[in-house]
């Protein structure tokens, strides 16, 4: 194995480490480049900044003649709430600011308690216009898959290295090891620092969600809350052909185990004190309780 692991980035709210499976490019100009591909991606779609196109939709709820990227990742968001039967709703965000997780992070809740709309109901995309009639997107749970996809074709076809892992905060695509599969390690769901198992990905995606990685104390109600808005107390774990659909239905099951998922989704899950409730071959796990 021979690879270069360049020097972490921050963005999108996370740390980024980029492997690349050859010696043959310059570090410093790779990492230059992919700090200014992500950073232009952040400005893009973070509903935490003013000027982003979510927040214009969001306030101003129409964009004339959209970028083809906006119009495509806003569609996918759109045929996935179809796939998960509306679990996987983008037009969750002014239900997740009213509980806490706003742009002041005052995680604090507030005495709305708002419903999210139907998504096919309030969003309409075309070439020439997409416009949001009702409610606040926030593109949790599909944003940085769509950009690990996105900036993985990046580095395949603008910087020619084929062979590549992306991981963007443990969300993550492999190509391959010059050919081989990559082997990446699986974390506890409340302890980072123990490894349940290891698994493979091949020209896949891996990603893994819980209620325990974004949660608070709100000291209005005295209750805990999370990102996830469950009350579930498993974390999943999903290997999917692309980034995207890791992404989404890792937060699906998060919030739903029992919803049948395609047979290309190979999805784990696993409770808080480590019992497994749900698993698949491709996971390879150490003796858990």
């Amino acid at each position: 194995m021979t690879f270069m692991i360049i020097a972490p980035i921050k963005a999108l709210g996370t740390i980024w480490h980029i492997e690349v499976f050859d010696t043959d490019f310059d570090q410093r100009l790779l990492h230059e480049a992919c700090s200014k591909w992500l950073a232009q991606y952040e400005l893009r779609y973070s509903r935490f900044l003013i000027d982003s196109w979510i927040s214009v939709l969001n306030r101003d709820r129409v964009i004339l003649t959209p970028d083809p990227q906006l119009v495509d990742l806003l569609q996918l968001s759109l045929e996935y709430y179809q796939k998960t039967d509306g679990v996987f709703n983008i037009a969750i965000g002014e239900k997740i600011a009213n509980a806490g997780y706003d742009t002041e992070y005052s995680f604090v809740a507030s005495d709305d308690t708002s419903i999210a709309p139907v998504l096919p109901d309030i969003l309409s995309i075309t070439g020439q216009k997409i416009e949001v009639l009702d409610g606040q997107l926030d593109l949790g749970g599909i944003g940085k898959g769509y950009a690990i996809d996105t900036l993985s074709a990046y580095l395949t076809n603008k910087h020619d290295l084929p062979f590549h892992l992306i991981n963007g905060g443990g969300d993550m695509y492999g190509t391959s090891d010059q050919g081989s599969p990559i082997q990446i390690h699986l974390s506890h769901p409340t302890d980072k620092t123990v490894s349940i198992g290891t698994t493979e990905i091949h020209n896949n995606g891996f990603a893994s969600s819980s209620p325990f990685l974004r949660k608070w104390h709100d000291p209005n109600t005295g209750k805990e809350q999370n990102h996830l808005l469950t009350i579930n107390t498993h974390a999943t774990y999903v290997v999917a052909p692309t980034a995207v659909a890791a992404d989404v239905w890792a937060t699906t099951l998060a919030v739903n185990l029992d919803l049948s998922v395609p047979q290309d989704i190979k999805s784990l899950a696993v409770s808080k004190g480590g019992s497994i409730k749900k698993s698949n071959p491709v996971f390879n796990l150490h003796i858990l309780s």
